[in-house]
């Protein structure tokens, strides 16, 4: 009975059972991580809600002149009449735009939402339907008209006229046809990535897929004799990113805002940017010889969609994807703490219960789930002083009322802080992260290594040369 209970109490079994023990505490923090994509979802589900009301992520894209004519086909032997459409781009394109960004909360979360005055101007050549094949007098002049593609019509705030060669003309909302602006549906995460993943899922052969949405307005035939300039206002809502197809042959694109955290995205950067704690301004310069479709085309040979540019409003504050990443060094934390214990049971022989144990591991785990709900409230660094000031004060004065060992608990302390501290850094860099974790990792084994290595192992398990020989 007393050689089990000396094995029992040996210090490689406690190192096993305390090793088990860490590993089975990666449960509940697994739990930690699925209420934190619960809340991602929650958050998620409020933003879409908050948006689909004011307005959601907008594309503009346009101004595009389309004008009809016939066009006849021979089907089964006999010809058959059809309308067709060719469509026209700008000769020069200048778009200046500001947006004033404000928050909008739903509960605890907060969505970034805008309004954006746009002006917009430039000019049309005369349409050359020679050059793509047509004969002029099939042409519908009459039937000529330009259209504005708006990705959420929604979003307009006011009634405003398309003035051309310095007549103003009405706009009417819906375009006649659909062979080149589409609705490009706006998304709840306003990153590019996902923007480009959904253009490319729904554009085939150049076509992009679903409805026409935004303006047009008709076009006096004696508009189209000659060189004709244009120039509009869109006073425009929407939510998270605002961005513009590049469709003249020259796209000159101005943006400012007084946000101080935007994302430039798209096919194209600004060629000149300007970002402080006053907000930004943003200009790009952009060639038809940068995108990959022409000036003029007919029917639906291209899409415009997947050359568009812009500027997201991030939210700077996400507290989840902070929490995301310090519940991955939940392991380091419960095993280097599980150390402290152990360090001190070998080393003063005074033995910590395995109740104990499960104690001190809960309360390690107890801090992710302070740290996400109190950070949705206050924000993360001060969610992530809170919950560890909280979570090491509770150890240390478990282990003070248990131990009854000052040293050790001003120990134990410094090294919580420590750890704590060390994995605040990592999580507020980026970059680097990884490499300055690896490098403290391994520091931090070469220390324990160093400490421990004139521990003689068989005499903590109370076994001598003798025992040594026998096994």
């Amino acid at each position: 009975m007393n050689k089990l209970q000396t094995t029992l109490q040996s210090t490689t079994l406690r190192v096993i059972f305390i090793a088990i023990l860490a590993l089975l505490l990666l449960i509940p923090v697994g739990m930690v991580k699925s209420v934190i994509y619960e809340r991602q979802a929650n958050r998620e589900l409020a933003i879409q809600d908050i948006t689909s009301k004011w307005g959601e992520e907008q594309v503009v894209a346009g101004p595009i002149l389309t004008v009809p004519y016939d066009l006849y086909r021979i089907i089964d032997g006999k010809q058959i009449k059809e309308i067709a459409y060719a469509h026209f781009l700008p000769e020069t394109l200048n778009i200046e735009t500001t947006v004033s960004p404000e928050l909008r909360s739903r509960g605890i979360y907060d969505a970034v939402v805008y309004s954006s005055n746009i002006s917009v101007s430039g000019d049309f050549e005369k349409p050359d339907f020679a050059f793509l094949g047509i004969n002029s007098q099939f042409v519908h002049w009459n039937g000529a008209f330009i259209a504005i593609g708006i990705s959420d019509i929604r979003g307009l705030e006011e009634r405003t006229d398309f003035k051309l060669n310095n007549q103003n003309v009405k706009f009417v909302s819906g375009i006649i046809t659909d062979d080149v602006i589409r609705n490009i549906s706006s998304f709840n995460q306003p990153t590019f990535s996902q923007y480009e993943e959904k253009v490319r899922a729904i554009t085939v052969n150049g076509m992009e897929g679903g409805s026409a949405s935004g303006l047009s307005v008709n076009v006096p035939a004696n508009s189209l004799y000659s060189k004709s300039n244009f120039s509009f206002d869109l006073k425009l809502k929407g939510s998270g990113r605002l961005a513009f197809a590049p469709v003249g042959k020259t796209t000159d694109v101005k943006v400012s805002s007084e946000w101080v955290s935007p994302s430039f995205d798209g096919s194209f950067l600004p060629d000149n940017r300007e970002v402080d704690n006053s907000g930004f301004t943003s200009d790009w310069h952009v060639l038809d010889l940068n995108r990959n479709y022409p000036q003029a085309w007919v029917g639906s040979n291209y899409g415009i969609y997947d050359s568009v540019f812009g500027v997201s409003l991030i939210n700077p504050v996400d507290g989840y994807q902070k929490s995301d990443r310090s519940v991955k060094y939940a392991l380091l934390i419960i095993a280097l703490t599980f150390l402290i214990f152990l360090s001190f049971e070998m080393f003063n022989r005074k033995k910590i219960h395995p109740i104990q144990y499960i104690l001190v591991g809960l309360a390690l785990v107890l801090f992710y789930a302070l740290l996400i709900s109190t950070s949705e409230i206050l924000g993360f660094n001060i969610a992530y002083g809170i919950a560890g000031t909280a979570t090491i004060g509770l150890i240390l004065l478990y282990s003070l009322t248990v131990l009854k060992e000052k040293k050790f608990v001003a120990i134990e302390g410094g090294v919580l802080i420590f750890l704590y501290a060390f994995i605040y850094i990592l999580l507020q860099l980026e970059d680097y992260a990884l490499l300055i974790g690896s490098v403290g990792l391994f520091l931090i084994l070469a220390t324990i290594m160093y400490l421990s290595r004139k521990v003689d192992w068989y005499l903590l398990d109370g076994r001598g040369e003798q025992d040594k020989i026998d096994l």
